[in-house]
């Protein structure tokens, strides 16, 4: 045998050892796939409004396999009081690499409307309880597409919109050329953290008349689950308003009246700020002195 043929049959087997070597590293390698690990690292809320409530579900899919996986999708189940009430599946393929981790969020929203309906107890609480089952669905070589599930327990708070009410309308002067009077508008809290009143815009008609207009800059603090009164000065000029309006305010009569406006808030919540909230109110008063 020539030495050139020694080497190319030395190279040859050579060769076939690496290829044979590489080939039990790759089956030891898929012999023992395991499942990724799957955990729910936050859930944070995004954004808050007195109609819904944003959250994101922050989860990790950590690949402990010398192979890459491929992340198919999700579903989720989000519980209150123990009842289904988001569900929902979506496709999100992506791959994993051999030992990496995949970080992915679920958007949720949480509209009030839609809970309170479900769960009318919610009305009376500050917070409610709340879990999610989040099912993780990955195709792994001979494990072939799995789904993992992960849960997590939280607690959302109940926002609720602030009642208004015009309370009463109160005389405070009268004369010959005008009269002074003071509107007294409550303003109920329902909900266990704070509101402060920034400024009010609005437009107050008696008897299909305008007696006072325009934009209050009078700041109020309202505690949780608490009420606050804001009185709002009118002052008529009979000359402008027409003599009747003497009339009407030197008897005891009661009158048709309508609030039309717009209310700023800010609350203690640190993702719910500057509220703009539309009230229009309309019935009868008794004008008291």
């Amino acid at each position: 045998m020539t030495k050139l043929l020694q080497k190319r049959l030395s190279f040859w087997m050579l060769m076939t050892l690496c290829l044979w070597f590489a080939g039990c590293a790759t089956v030891q390698n898929l012999m023992n796939v395991q499942k990724p690990n799957v955990s729910v690292k936050n859930v944070r809320f995004t954004g808050m409004s007195l109609s819904d409530i944003d959250l994101a579900v922050e989860l990790a899919v950590e690949n402990p396999n010398q192979v890459s996986a491929n992340l198919m999708g999700f579903d989720y189940d989000f519980q209150i009081n123990q009842s289904s009430f988001l569900t929902g599946q979506q496709d999100s393929p992506q791959e994993i690499g051999a030992a990496q981790t995949s970080n992915f969020e679920i958007p949720l929203t949480l509209n009030f409307k839609d809970l309170y309906n479900t769960f009318a107890a919610l009305k009376n609480q500050d917070n409610s309880g709340y879990k999610i089952d989040v099912g993780v669905t990955v195709d792994l070589p001979l494990l072939g597409k799995t789904r993992i599930p992960v849960s997590h327990s939280g607690e959302v708070p109940m926002i609720k919109v602030p009642k208004v009410k015009v309370a009463s309308l109160k005389l405070d002067k009268l004369n010959l050329t005008g009269a002074d009077l003071a509107l007294n508008i409550e303003v109920d809290n329902p909900n266990g953290f704070a509101f402060s009143l920034k400024n009010m815009n609005y437009n107050f008609n008696v008897n299909g008349q305008n007696w006072a207009e325009g934009l209050s800059s009078q700041a109020m603090q309202i505690a949780g689950n608490g009420k606050g009164n804001l009185r709002v000065p009118i002052s008529l000029n009979f000359l402008e308003v027409g003599q009747t309006v003497f009339n009407l305010l030197s008897g005891n009569n009661s009158v048709n009246y309508n609030f039309d406006g717009t209310f700023g808030f800010d609350t203690s919540l640190p993702l719910l700020k500057n509220i703009d909230l539309p009230v229009n109110r309309s019935g009868n008063l008794n004008i008291t002195r």
